[in-house]
């Protein structure tokens, strides 16, 4: 159960290399929120790249495929899913899949990761998120039997959250945390890709 979780702050570098990535990456079709959908997916895969590397995890980068973003050294394959916050997360707060493509895109693991939304700049600025929290991960198993499956428009009474698409949540305290996640990639493949740190 995760009741901990990896904050990181977000540096320049973090975003510059989303500003690069965002340069061949095209408007998915069915986003929601368009251009800065775009932002806070990149910024969250930066991210788990750079907490992937600092434990010596190696991946292939398959983000190009819409099955999965990578396999890790191991082989098992994780989709990184990733939240805009504007406070830090609890344990009983919500993780998303949407269930729009969830028949085709089956990975091993989803890994989630919550980014916090700095009150100082514009919704739309790239430079409005402050620190990013690696939340820890679900398998797919997991998710399928304890996810909570929300439609859209569909209102949560607790937070008062309306949904725009269909979507199985799992809370915060329902996830694998980091430390067991690490334990689990750690594999024999020490020539997969690392991502730089900043």
């Amino acid at each position: 159960m995760a009741q901990r979780y990896r904050r990181k702050v977000v540096q320049p570098c973090h975003l510059a290399r989303v500003r690069l990535r965002m340069e061949t990456m095209p408007i998915l079709e069915g986003s929601h929120r368009m251009k800065q959908a775009n932002e806070v997916g990149l910024l969250g895969e930066v991210i788990i790249e750079e907490f992937f590397g600092e434990h010596g995890i190696g991946y292939r980068d398959e983000r190009t495929r819409t099955t999965h973003d990578y396999t890790m050294q191991n082989g098992l394959t994780v989709d990184v899913k990733t939240k805009e916050r504007t406070v830090v997360p609890q344990a009983h707060y919500d993780n998303s899949v949407p269930l729009y493509n969830h028949s085709h895109q089956r990975p091993d693991f989803y890994y989630f990761v919550s980014l916090m939304r700095s009150s100082r700049h514009s919704t739309t600025d790239p430079a409005r998120f402050s620190e990013a929290h690696i939340l820890g991960a679900i398998s797919l198993h997991r998710l399928d039997t304890l996810g909570k499956q929300w439609n859209a428009h569909d209102t949560d009474a607790r937070n008062g959250v309306t949904f725009w698409t269909d979507c199985l949540n799992v809370s915060m305290a329902q996830l694998t945390e980091n430390r067991e996640m690490i334990r689990i990639f750690n594999g024999k493949e020490a020539h997969a890709h690392q991502a730089p740190r900043c």
